[in-house]
């Protein structure tokens, strides 16, 4: 059939190539110029025409369409847009964003392990990854690591025949994302926790945002989740797998209620001294309990260990043996950007980590809560303005040293209030504060500003965004400063 997607951004770009592949006529219009894109999205649309997508770009003229033509509008396109009232009363079918996602399952044909949530994503979708590659499975994985949209990875790996090259997917499914997923079928879904984000998308409302997230429990055969998602999910489903992370000294009770709340939990984690152990009280298809115990060599800490349990919960309800995902949590070593250690600079110990929500940032903090902290941070921002003022205090809290950089990784551009609207959220901190232009400055500076025994941390979106930009400059940074400062 003739489809048009009007819009060339984040949201159509993917619709279009996935109409596309699946043998339709697609034409994608946009007013903007395509040399008015940036870059990288320049090169998709360029990929997008040599597969056969018609590139209508740059032109406010009128678009005539065909009766009976099938038309796609972005979801950024506001409502009251002429092009919208101009469709109303044409001769025209719409495509949703249901529609498509239909179109994803059908292409999609094995087993899809599914990650969502607020905190831990990408470290639980890549734990689950592991586990079962190391049970033995071609594992066609996808995270934010391979791209800040997460729509467009997943539709690439469609288009150059991912599901058919491996046994399972293990796919992040972020908000944006989950638009065009709700319609997939997950063999297991994973809902890690739902915390305020991004809640300019969705009117400041947290009830929206949450529905938003709340897909997986429509979309999962089997539902896995937090046992802070439970508020959420006790109106939608009565059988969620629900987990914990539970102290080593405490004592272990299977399938009691969580201290946090009145719901039971069916998988434990107990970390102690360079490993966890996973308790599971789970109810089987018989209608009989299964109860397991078993330990895993582990020696990542913070919220690894959480995700850790969620990534055991998710392979033990699709079947995978104990003794496989003992074995791929030993051999799991984290994710780039992810808590990672990057070494001994003068005496201090620098570690790099992607934190930028509050919880995720108290999560990740509360780790260095006994030594002297010099924290870094890239703008907050990305491509959603965030509580900046609730961010610096939360820092303000751990901190000896803040210094914050105004330089936004994501968008490339230098807002230097949001770098001061993050200090001044720290005024009743006695830490030292400092907003700068970049991460190499921030480097620079945290080494000057520290001693020997110190810890140097980065938190940060750019962490995520761009991985190797953010660290590179950081690093080259803190390089000069030890040179500088001896």
């Amino acid at each position: 059939m003739k489809c048009t997607v009007i819009g060339a951004g984040n949201a159509g770009r993917p619709v279009a190539r996935i109409l596309n592949h699946a043998g339709n006529e697609v034409t994608i219009t946009d007013q903007k110029k395509i040399e008015e894109f940036p870059d990288k999205v320049q090169k998709t649309l360029k990929k997008m025409e040599e597969e056969g997508v018609e590139l209508k770009l740059g032109s406010n003229a009128p678009i005539n369409f065909e009766k009976g033509e099938h038309v796609y509008i972005s979801p950024t396109i506001p409502e009251n847009a002429p092009i919208r009232e101009f469709l109303s009363s044409e001769d025209t079918e719409l495509i949703t964003n249901e529609d498509v996602s239909r179109k994803i399952d059908h292409l999609i044909d094995i087993d899809i392990i599914g990650v969502t949530g607020t905190l831990g994503k990408t470290s639980t979708t890549h734990t689950i990854a592991e586990i079962f590659e190391t049970a033995g499975y071609r594992v066609w994985m996808c995270s934010s690591r391979m791209g800040n949209l997460l729509s467009e990875v997943i539709v690439d790996g469609i288009i150059t025949g991912k599901p058919q090259e491996n046994d399972v997917a293990v796919l992040e499914l972020p908000h944006g994302t989950s638009r065009l997923m709700s319609q997939v079928h997950l063999k297991v879904g994973v809902l890690t926790n739902i915390y305020p984000e991004h809640l300019d998308e969705f009117d400041y409302s947290m009830d929206k945002y949450a529905a938003r997230k709340l897909f997986i429990a429509n979309s999962s055969e089997t539902l896995v989740a937090g046992v802070q998602c439970s508020e959420f999910l006790k109106p939608l489903r009565n059988d969620t797998i629900f987990y914990c992370l539970k102290d080593a000294n405490d004592p272990v009770e299977l399938n009691v209620a969580d201290e946090n709340c009145d719901i039971p939990c069916s998988v434990y984690g107990c970390p102690s001294n360079g490993s966890i152990t996973i308790y599971k009280d789970m109810p089987e298809k018989s209608g009989n309990t299964d109860r397991v115990k078993f330990m895993a060599p582990f020696k990542l800490m913070s919220y690894y260990l959480e995700n850790a349990v969620a990534a055991a919960a998710a392979a033990l309800s699709y079947g995978i043996p104990e003794k496989s995902i003992s074995m791929g949590l030993s051999h799991f070593h984290g994710v780039p950007g992810h808590m990672e250690y990057i070494g001994n600079y003068k005496g201090r110990e620098v570690h790099f980590d992607a934190a930028f929500v509050p919880q995720g940032l108290i999560n990740t903090l509360n780790v260095f809560s006994d030594k002297e902290l010099v924290i870094l941070m890239d703008n907050p921002d990305s491509t959603n303005p965030r509580d900046k003022d609730q961010i610096g205090e939360v820092l303000g809290r751990y901190a000896d040293v803040m210094i914050v950089s105004g330089y936004n990784e994501t968008t490339k551009k230098l807002d230097m209030k949001a770098a001061q609207e993050v200090i001044d959220g720290a005024e009743g901190s006695k830490a030292m504060k400092f907003a700068v232009e970049d991460m190499k400055t921030a480097g620079d500076l945290s080494i000057k500003y520290s001693k020997p025994g110190d810890v140097i941390l980065h938190v940060g979106p750019g962490a995520i965004t761009s991985y190797e930009e953010v660290k590179s400059k950081m690093m080259m940074g803190i390089e000069e400063g030890c040179k500088k400062y001896e």
